[in-house]
């Protein structure tokens, strides 16, 4: 193939549409030399000809004709060593994600953990196949890192003897943007990841929460797109979610939640912190129990465990009335525990 990008773009493509399989090496060749893109910060003293990203215009025309070389190797199923797909991460995210989990697991298991624990920036569905993948499969000081960055954010509402607080609130949306074709270029597919499947959707990981690819065709490279994504994010609620998947049980039979409201009527200052801190030892006494699920299972050791807590953030909003005094700051608090009041 040559090392023109576009002639090598229209090579991968017409290596896919024949089916040749005696051009694999050199796909694999060109994947294996790929080093991530390096960006230059964007502003008003950029220089010209600079893409959104930060790229130039060479840079674009390797991404793009990179993108069709892993269009082929995806589409003829060829099996991309984990050393390659660690230098593609950075640049083509939602093909490395699709590439590493056709990985046997223990060959796929040294990179996912990788790219799960330092996933490349604004890598969150890649990481998030990571985790998956790794529920899967644990490795050792999988579930203890999973649980150990769990954040339950609680909110605790001060109220007057007699009422209550509620709260509620929203899931918003995002749109994939499509560019224009590029002339003279080959279409190639372009892959958004999904945890909706139906017609047209290529499986990935299976589990709690089945991952999806679907294909789409482009001249240029479109970017890791997501047709859900705020549902390839790794949440707290996602990571407890991983975990309920390793113990073999539902999510809700996990005893905690990573988003509780707990309404604390308030009579004094000792009355109302003698209930909060109530409300904390509850709560941590139950993240102590999943943890001991976990080293009956053999994914968490004895010693990991004392490490692995998640951490509590109290969240307090006072909703008493404006001629209340304010509420006292509370100090001395367990490990992992984090104290937030609001107005």
């Amino acid at each position: 193939m040559s090392g023109d990008p576009r002639l090598v773009a229209w090579g991968a493509h017409d290596a896919l549409e024949a089916g040749d399989q005696t051009l694999v090496p050199y796909l694999l060749a060109l994947a294996d030399a790929w080093q991530p893109l390096s960006r230059q910060p964007v502003g008003h003293d950029s220089p010209n000809g600079l893409s959104p990203d930060g790229l130039n215009q060479e840079q674009l025309d390797a991404r793009d004709a990179m993108a069709a070389v892993l269009d082929a190797l995806i589409q003829m199923e060829v099996s991309v060593p984990t050393g390659a797909l660690g230098n593609l991460a950075p640049d083509f995210g939602n093909d490395v994600a699709i590439l590493l989990s056709r990985l046997p697991a223990d060959e796929a298991a040294p990179l996912a953990m990788e790219l799960y624990r330092s996933p490349p920036e604004h890598g969150f569905a890649l990481q998030f196949v990571s985790a998956s993948l790794l529920a899967l499969h644990p490795v050792s000081g999988f579930a203890a890192d999973l649980m150990a960055n769990i954040t339950v954010e609680a909110r605790v509402v001060a109220v007057l003897p007699g009422t209550a607080a509620g709260f509620g609130g929203s899931n918003g949306s995002c749109a994939v943007l499509r560019e224009q074709e590029r002339k003279g270029w080959p279409s190639t597919g372009q892959y958004a990841l999904s945890r909706q499947g139906g017609e047209g959707a290529m499986p990935l990981v299976g589990g709690i929460d089945p991952i999806y690819a679907r294909r789409s065709l482009s001249s240029h490279f479109r970017g890791d797109e997501s047709t859900t994504h705020m549902f390839m994010n790794l949440t707290s609620g996602q990571r407890q979610r991983l975990i309920a998947e390793m113990l073999g049980v539902a999510p809700a039979a996990i005893p905690w939640s990573t988003g509780p409201t707990e309404d604390i009527e308030f009579r004094s200052q000792q009355q109302f912190e003698q209930l909060l801190r109530a409300f904390i030892s509850g709560e941590q006494q139950k993240q102590r129990a999943t943890l001991a699920d976990l080293v009956a299972h053999q994914l968490v050791t004895a010693d990991e465990a004392e490490q692995s807590l998640p951490t509590l953030e109290i969240h307090l909003i006072d909703m008493r009335g404006e001629s209340d005094a304010p509420l006292e700051t509370m100090t001395d608090l367990p490990p992992r525990v984090r104290w937030f009041a609001n107005p």
